[in-house]
């Protein structure tokens, strides 16, 4: 047989080139990119600091002999590096106190050349003892860089701006002092200090953006990379454009990391343009590698605002911090000379020896000084005019350059910069040696009593009035949405507050407001085409074509988008109509002009999931997903295939029947009748008394142009939805009603202390066993609500999918590729019921941070999906639970088999809701620093995490006897 050797031959070639890739790709990860992030703890730090997450580590920042093992990934732009669970280092210690991340390679890279001993100056090169000259670093001038810190401060007082009622963000006296920057400069520290009062950052954001953020690392690498022969950061960007565009072109191979679609890595673009200098500088790539010295550009092109102020002004910089649902936290990179500088302004200062590691540029220390939900006041330490008081705020303090002193600390030099960089903006600054210092000092505590003064006149819409300046929500205006009326304990609220609380919480209970999200009944013919839709979207392998392939360049992913979303529609109209078929086949009709009947099917499909939410698992995934792609692509296709769900209260408003829903009767015509051990005349009598009550309304709101059997229609359609609550909303009752017959908060049973410590068996938090009770008992009131409102937030859910002004990113979370999307409607809506959950428990135990649109609930459709589980996993706990003692009674041999193992059935009983309570609450079940704990989304994954051990647990038999089989039944 006789082999073509040129085939053979490009094979190998590609392979080879395929290992030099890899290769270097391997050579620029340094070891520190890999490890994980060391947790440093005190046993002096207060228990109260209790919400943190840590992993194994030794006091002196190297990990644990019983984590050298284990699995190590690199740190990515999601926030921390991953680690697995594991004991402390030191059983004593029950909270964290620090921790340290490492900083992406290119960064540290710049760091140490510009601020490690002073720096070296732009014009000229530093000598080292072995001869060799070290990198050359271009800055910022100290003005350019002191408007890139002020630049953010602004942005973060307009974010905070729009996020405010329009009544209290208009008032001088209670929002003024928030637009006046603070700027104080020390002598005697040598430190720079700038403070604004905006929305603060979360430790998502700290993490995020000043530590191991993707963003940062990839510019720094782009640079720099292609600096090394004297070119300048534009070169280097035109260097990387015809790179991108080579790719579009298929000239070069995709990588593994899926090169040229929308999603490209940031690594993929700095080999991309490390590949592509190396063709194109030849027999000079050698030479350039062995280059002594080098241009590094510590510009706000390359690093950003942020790091090029800290290498243009400063060798050190810390960051305080705090959000309006977050801690306060602290960030620092690189060491100061005065140690006594204690940004959090607390009495507990520590020792030199107790502040964590030792400082250097390829780490930053982050911790969170005060316990949670500390207060930042003048009473409680934070007296000086740079320091963040109040609900949010960022203070940015920079330990200032040697040859820089004179003048950055020289405050004549501050006033006239300041003056000029703000003179186009509303926002003011007030210097550390000004008599207003005093006055702002106090604005704080001012500003309180006036917001109290102002929410008590204001309704409800005004309260929710926020939005950016076009009226839109944005990310950053929805974390601020929440109204202080809401957040603040009904205790401390007057008759007309408490009043308007009632009304914002009834608001969403009342059948009108109900019936524009309850989805309206299939008819027969509807649901002969619901099959239809089902059946294709069985057969369709689209999100595995679309999101599951690497593609070259976004346009190949595109053209296979609509080449897959006009298959499936042709094929619908084709089993529908099969000459209309041939016609499309043919190209002698357009798909547009069946724009109604794909309308009308994509409208039947997403109906009967949102009534059913058990079913089309698997399909209704694929069909969103395709939907989102028809939207974004409508213009091209020519085609809109969304239109809005049919519901009760839109099907009665055509009609001119909305007095159905303000009836009397119209709670007795929807009601469930649920048997409940009741007698069957008592059953009987019921359903006569519901069947006279819809017979009465049809009679009574019947029309020429609503018929009685569309008013049938709307009140089975809403009977339907009280059933749906009943049915996933009853567990959740059951087991908070568990909860306060088998524990109380005052009282410890003894050998059941839901007290939890950070560290053991699992744990990410450590909780007393008050805090843990209020603290699982709010998170079963917080589901409890969400599935009251999930009609609701499946419109909105859905509403944010289709939008076609809020486009998605293709990225791997770590779950594989995903579809990341903002969902401000969502968000908003989530917000509104955390206001209602905050307002009933006694006190709010952990975060009120909600993850939408980021690695860890990518979008809506994540987060509908994650809550619709909820009586998945409690509906198995009940039934064992309640059927172990019916059980017990019905057979003595299950009964002497729970006596002799369990000792009895009451003890097995709070045995297992006992651990339930503990081990469910904890914060684990994510595998990285960040992403477990008390978050809104975290407490949900402790549950599943417990769910996931069910079987290693002792009573495990019990379940099995009840007959549990699994939290999770068919896709379908």
């Amino acid at each position: 047989v006789r082999i073509p050797l040129f085939p053979l031959v490009c094979v190998f070639v590609l392979c080879l080139h395929r290992r030099i890739l890899l290769s270097r790709r391997n050579r620029s990860l340094p070891e520190d990119l890999s490890a994980k992030p060391c947790i440093v703890q005190s046993p002096n730090f207060a228990q109260d600091v209790a919400d943190e997450r840590s992993g194994p580590c030794r006091k002196d920042g190297a990990m644990s002999e019983e984590n050298e093992n284990s699995r190590s990934t690199a740190m990515g732009g999601d926030g921390a590096g991953d680690h697995e669970n594991g004991d402390h280092g030191s059983s004593n210690n029950n909270s964290v106190e620090w921790a340290t991340y490492p900083l992406p390679p290119p960064l540290v890279k710049i760091l140490q050349a510009s601020c490690g001993d002073g720096g070296v100056s732009e014009t000229q090169a530093s000598i080292s003892i072995d001869g060799k000259q070290q990198p050359t670093v271009e800055r910022e001038n100290p003005n350019d860089a002191v408007q890139c810190l002020v630049d953010n401060s602004i942005s973060a007082i307009d974010l905070l701006y729009f996020a405010t009622p329009s009544r209290i963000r208009q008032d001088q006296e209670c929002f003024g002092h928030r637009s006046c920057l603070r700027v104080v400069a020390n002598e005697e520290d040598q430190t720079l200090t700038i403070t604004d009062f905006g929305v603060g950052m979360t430790r998502a954001d700290v993490i995020n953006c000043l530590g191991i953020g993707r963003t940062v690392s990839a510019r720094t690498d782009r640079g720099n990379s292609g600096s090394s022969d004297g070119s300048s950061p534009e070169e280097s960007d035109d260097d990387e454009s015809e790179t991108e565009e080579s790719d579009a072109e298929g000239d070069e191979a995709s990588d593994d990391d899926g090169s040229g679609t929308e999603d490209d890595g940031d690594n993929d673009e700095s080999d991309g343009a490390d590949e592509s200098a190396t063709k194109r500088n030849g027999k000079k790539s050698a030479a350039l590698a062995s280059s002594a010295a080098a241009t590094l550009f510590a510009k706000k092109a390359t690093l950003g605002g942020f790091y090029a102020a800290l290498c243009s002004l400063g060798t050190a910089v810390k960051v305080g911090t705090k959000s309006k649902f977050d801690d306060y936290y602290e960030f620092q990179v690189g060491r100061f000379k005065s140690d006594e500088i204690n940004l959090s302004n607390a009495k507990n200062t520590t020792s030199t020896a107790e502040q964590g590691p030792s400082q250097s540029f390829d780490h930053f220390i982050l911790k969170r000084p005060l316990p949670e939900g500390s207060v930042l006041s003048v009473e409680t330490g934070f007296d000086k005019l740079e320091s963040v008081r109040g609900d949010s705020g960022t203070m940015v303090c920079i330990q200032v350059r040697d040859d820089l002193v004179g003048t950055l600390l020289n405050y004549k030099w501050l006033h006239d910069t300041f003056e000029k960089i703000l003179e186009t903006t509303h926002t003011s600054v007030v210097l550390g040696n000004s008599e207003q210092a005093a006055d702002l000092i106090d604005a704080t505590r001012r500003e309180q009593e006036r917001r109290d003064a102002i929410m008590q006149t204001m309704d409800e819409e005004e309260v929710l009035d926020v939005g950016d300046s076009e009226g839109r929500s944005t990310p950053c205006s929805q974390l601020f949405s929440l109204a202080s009326l809401a957040l603040r304990p009904l205790s401390t609220l007057g008759q007309d507050q408490s009043e308007q609380r009632h009304h914002l919480d009834s608001l969403y209970s009342s059948m009108k407001e109900r019936a524009k999200y309850i989805p309206l009944r299939l008819s027969l013919n509807e649901r002969k085409m619901l099959r239809l839709m089902e059946a294709a979207m069985t057969c369709c392998d689209y999100t595995s074509e679309v999101d599951g392939t690497v593609f070259k360049s976004q346009l190949r992913r595109q053209h296979k988008q609509m080449h897959l979303i006009t298959s499936v529609f042709r094929g619908l109209v084709t089993a529908c109509d099969y000459e209309a078929g041939r016609r499309l086949a043919a190209d002698k009709e357009s798909i547009s002009r069946y724009q109604t009947f794909l309308q009308e099917m994509m409208e039947f499909a997403r109906r009967h999931k949102i009534r059913n939410p058990e079913k089309m698992r698997t399909e209704y995934g694929k069909l969103i997903y395709l939907l989102q792609d028809a939207v974004q692509n409508a213009e091209h296709l020519e085609l809109n295939v969304i239109r809005p769900i049919e519901s009760v209260y839109r099907y009665l408003e055509e009609r001119d029947g909305l007095g159905v829903l303000e009836d009397s009767q119209i709670e007795i015509a929807t009601e469930e009748i649920l048997a409940e051990r009741k007698t069957r005349a008592k059953i009987d009598s019921e359903i006569r008394r519901k069947e006279r009550a819809v017979q009465q309304i049809k009679k009574k709101y019947r029309n020429s142009n609503l018929s009685s059997e569309d008013i049938h229609l709307c009140l089975y359609s809403i009977c339907d939805n009280n059933s749906f609550l009943n049915s996933n909303r009853v567990p959740i009752d059951k087991v908070i009603d568990f909860l306060k017959t088998n524990f109380h908060p005052d009282e410890i049973e003894e050998g059941y202390s839901l007290a939890i410590v950070s560290g053991e068996s699992g744990a990410r938090l450590s909780h007393s066993h008050e805090r843990q009770y209020y603290f699982a008992l709010q998170s079963l009131t917080l589901w409890r609500d969400i599935i009251d409102d999930m009609f609701r937030l499946w419109a909105m859910g859905e509403s944010d999918l289709l939008n076609q002004s809020i486009s998605y990113s293709l990225q791997d979370t770590g779950q594989g590729m995903q579809r990341v999307q903002q969902s401000p409607q969502t968000y908003k809506a989530m917000q509104k019921i955390l206001i209602r959950v905050q307002a009933k428990v006694k006190h709010w135990v952990g975060s009120s941070v909600i993850h939408l649109g980021d690695h860890n609930v990518p979008n809506a459709l994540s987060f509908i999906d994650k809550y619709t589980q909820v009586p998945r996993i409690l509906g198995p706990i009940v039934t064992c639970i309640e059927n172990a003692e019916k059980l017990c009674e019905e057979d003595d041999g299950i009964r002497a088999f729970i006596d002799h193992g369990f000792g009895g059935i009451k003890k097995v009983q709070k045995d297992i809701l006992y651990d339930f309570f503990t081990a469910a609450f904890d914060g684990s079940g994510a595998d990285n620093f960040y992403d477990a704990g008390s978050c809104i989304d975290g407490r949900l994954t402790s549950a599943w995490n417990w769910c996931s051990q069910l079987p290693e647990k002792p009573f495990y038999p019990v379940f099995q006897l009840t007959g549990f089989i699994g939290f999770d039944g068919e896709f379908k």
